[in-house]
């Protein structure tokens, strides 16, 4: 599960912001200038200060990082780390802020963003990049571990105990102080606090953000929180799912066969939205036709076939969900939606095949594979991949007992509401790793909750689906909802409602990257996008071109 950041409006809107000089910049970007929150139960350790000119050390997979940064790097900040230990605890937890290096270059806003994975914050990625870019104070913890040190490394104490600590700190411990650590570096190098407050997050950090939104403190006026990994445990461990699925049939078909089968779901559904453009922008409107899958011919370099009915089968019962003894889906055991691409990048079909005997198993998404051996069966030697359909289900439902309230996501957002946050929630409907179903099911029971309590949801809380947005990037070329921030923003601090995003392909020329100049229109959930031969007009499921016309 990765990370992306809508700032690209902002880079245009806020950057001719401007502020009067204050003590700010290189003088002012010296560890002397800082001090401790008081933070319960935590010990200051050092702080760190630098001022860092021309940084690239960013991935630039995420589209903001990539179209809006230069190829000279990000602009100047100060990179300020303060380092802080929980007494009676093994672990170092470290909060990185970075700060535009002149006062005129800030934009008044803090931004904390979260992680991906089991990484609690992208202290030194495309999140933190694209944000400083764009003149926000931006501010990531790293959770008590390095994004880059192995799950195996910390997770636990030893064979069959947790470091329940360290867990807790990911969870949801570690980004909270994040807030108040953040808050307090900013304010004493600006000699001011910010005038507002955002989170932004995908995955991981789509979570995060919902769960800071729940908690209710640390004063976030706005979350944008992104293909959000909500009901983690249950998520997470039904990632496993199609690797089980694919181990008890003995079938592990090739990423070739297996995108000649999506192709073919994704042919059959296409149309739903008024265009052929190989994206399904109507799920409601999508009945798979497994069979016509059977017998289609596919051809990758020197591999030729047809697609295998056991492949078809596969398909089937990955779309459909994990089910229990009875043959029903499992509570929080969703199906991947069609067009969901389930081989290649963070995809869950994965298999390997040994060159020399051609012999094939499934290759597990690296991070379910962890959940269930170090978090779950807590026993690093466990055979994932020998997992039978029963023995999973326990797996599942174990790690749904015992970590759902530590990690877990509530849908009771009432204090958040109260104090006037906003919350702009979008999933990709192509994801392959998260499961879009998951985020509805997730925002519907909220909605419901606060239908009980006579509140209209979408006053504080909208969310999106977004027709061909994988996993928090556009990595198959679909088009990215590149303004959600910026209507946050507006939301916030203008009133503004968000109705609906705009997304936009990422495109080459002249060797950069850029926005395309199509854009598709993207509605609030649960309207969907149909083209009409002129522009999009949002219908609501099952409704048909028309009688919104008669509507109109």
């Amino acid at each position: 599960m990765e990370m992306s950041l809508n700032l690209a409006a902002l880079l245009v809107s806020l950057l001719s912001l401007s502020h009067p000089t204050t003590a700010a910049g290189t003088s002012q970007c010296h560890p002397s200038k800082f001090t401790f929150p008081a933070l319960p139960g935590a010990a200051h350790v050092r702080t760190t200060a630098a001022v860092v000119r021309n940084y690239t050390g960013h991935a630039g997979w995420m589209p903001d990082a990539a179209v809006h940064i230069p190829p000279s790097g990000v602009a100047p900040f100060c990179n300020v780390t303060v380092s802080y230990a929980h007494p009676g605890y093994d672990f170092l937890v470290s909060v990185h802020v970075w700060l535009p290096l002149e006062r005129e270059s800030w934009n008044n806003r803090f931004l904390g963003v979260g992680g991906g994975g089991f990484v609690a914050g992208d202290v030194d990625g495309d999140f933190p990049a694209a944000g400083v870019q764009g003149g926000w104070a931006v501010a990531a913890t790293d959770g008590g571990h390095w994004k880059g040190v192995q799950v195996r490394e910390w997770a636990l104490k030893g064979r069959g105990n947790l470091d329940w600590e360290r867990f807790v700190e990911f969870a949801y411990r570690g980004v909270g102080e994040m807030g108040d650590v953040g808050g307090r570096v900013v304010r004493e190098y600006y000699g001011e606090g910010e005038e507002r407050r955002y989170f932004a997050g995908c995955s991981t950090g789509g979570r995060q953000g919902i769960g800071l939104a729940a908690r209710g403190g640390g004063g976030w006026d706005g979350v944008l929180s992104m293909c959000p990994a909500v009901d983690f445990p249950a998520v997470v461990g039904g990632m496993m799912g199609p690797q089980v699925v694919m181990g008890e049939m003995g079938w592990w078909p090739g990423e070739c066969e297996v995108r000649e089968a999506v192709r073919g779901v994704v042919e059959g559904c296409d149309a739903a939205d008024g265009v052929v453009d190989g994206i399904i922008g109507r799920l409601g409107e999508c009945e798979v036709d497994f069979e016509a899958l059977e017998g289609r011919g596919f051809e990758c370099g020197d591999e030729k076939g047809t697609v295998d009915g056991r492949t078809v089968e596969v398909l089937r019962r990955v779309m459909r969900g994990l089910e229990d003894e009875e043959g029903k889906v499992m509570d929080g055991g969703y199906g991947y939606v069609p067009g969901a691409p389930l081989v290649g990048w963070l995809g869950l079909m994965n298999v390997r095949c040994d060159d020399d005997d051609g012999e094939c198993r499934g290759e597990p998404f690296d991070v379910a594979e962890d959940w269930i051996r170090y978090f779950v069966k807590k026993d690093p030697g466990f055979a994932v991949g020998n997992m039978t359909t029963g023995e999973f289900r326990d797996i599942f439902r174990k790690g749904v007992e015992e970590f759902t309230s530590a990690i877990g996501t509530s849908h009771d957002l009432r204090k958040f509401r109260e104090r006037g946050g906003k919350m702009l929630m979008w999933h990709g409907m192509a994801d392959q790793t998260v499961m879009v179903l998951a985020a509805r099911a997730f925002y519907e029971r909220a909605k419901k909750l606060e239908e009980c309590r006579g509140v209209d949801i979408e006053d504080y809380w909208r969310y999106f689906e977004v027709p061909g947005m994988n996993h928090c990037s556009p990595i198959y070329g679909g088009p990215f909802p590149w303004d959600a921030m910026e209507r946050l923003r507006k939301w916030v601090e203008e009133g503004i409602p968000p109705e609906e995003l705009e997304a936009r392909t990422i495109e080459e020329k002249d060797g950069r990257k850029v926005f395309g100049r199509e854009a598709r229109r993207v509605c609030m959930f649960p309207k969907e996008g149909v083209w009409d031969g002129s522009e999009w007009q949002c219908l609501w499921p099952g409704e048909k071109l028309d009688e919104k016309r008669e509507e109109l």
